[in-house]
């Protein structure tokens, strides 16, 4: 399929891309709206004395043809109650306000019992733990009526602002108030054993992020035909913003 001469375009590729995107603002917005209306009774340390809660039910595009929620989807889920936790307690604001960036570095999930279509689950999210290196997210996928537990998640995040990496206490600290030193006490500091088997297993698996074979193929792929279409740009000042926002993308040839 291509548009009025400019070359190919990818409808299903953009509406997955802006499904994903609206569903981001939606939670988004959703954290932001809890913490307008309930600020005063959001009890202190959500997330870290005790988990954040995150409500959903899976679509179908969130299903396999094995009508349950796709593994994928556990991955992105994660995300979604990680945004709106950020959103709720504050941290997402103050990211914005210092020009910060939370980056994951790696996560792990580990799969108990299918959640079918429509089935009501929850995401408990809670730090578990932080270190130099960063900070240690567990998502517990729950049924929220018996408990039951349906998949566990563990994601290794950072936050980094020009590169240089932001300590848990300090981003902490900047969100709640008071001293990082202070703020430090009241992080999780004892190693659980699911974490250790994350950076055992991430040690072991550990590659130079480039060499200088992989960095030749990434350069072929850019000159692939499909790439080299979207890149063009034809003078038309949206085509070159798509262009730069879509540059680093997988594009079928």
């Amino acid at each position: 399929m291509s548009s009025d001469g400019g070359g190919p375009c990818y409808p299903l590729h953009y509406l997955r891309l802006g499904w994903m995107v609206g569903r981001i603002l939606w939670n988004v917005g959703a954290g932001l709206m809890h913490r307008a209306l309930n600020k005063a009774h959001i009890r202190p340390g959500m997330g870290i004395a005790y988990p954040s809660v995150w409500r959903a039910r899976p679509g179908f595009l969130d299903c396999d043809i094995n009508l349950h929620l796709n593994n994928a989807s556990y991955l992105f889920n994660m995300e979604l109650a990680r945004w709106h936790f950020s959103a709720c307690v504050g941290i997402l604001g103050n990211v914005a306000r210092h020009r910060r960036a939370l980056l994951v570095a790696s996560q792990a999930v580990r799969f108990r019992h299918p959640i079918p279509p429509f089935r009501p689950y929850e995401i408990q999210s809670q730090l578990v733990f932080v270190d130099a290196e960063g900070m240690y997210v567990l998502h517990k996928f729950q049924c929220p009526t018996t408990g039951k537990l349906y998949a566990e998640g563990l994601c290794r995040a950072s936050c980094r602002r020009d590169g240089v990496r932001v300590s848990a206490a300090k981003m902490y600290a900047d969100v709640f108030g008071g001293d990082a030193d202070a703020q430090r006490a009241s992080l999780p500091m004892d190693m659980p054993d699911v974490v250790a088997q994350l950076l055992e297993w991430d040690s072991a698996t550990r590659l130079e992020l480039e060499t200088p074979a992989e960095a030749a193929r990434r350069q072929a792929e850019v000159a692939m035909a499909s790439a080299t279409a979207l890149s063009s740009g034809d003078g038309n000042p949206l085509k070159k913003l798509l262009a730069r926002a879509t540059r680093s993308w997988n594009l079928p040839v």
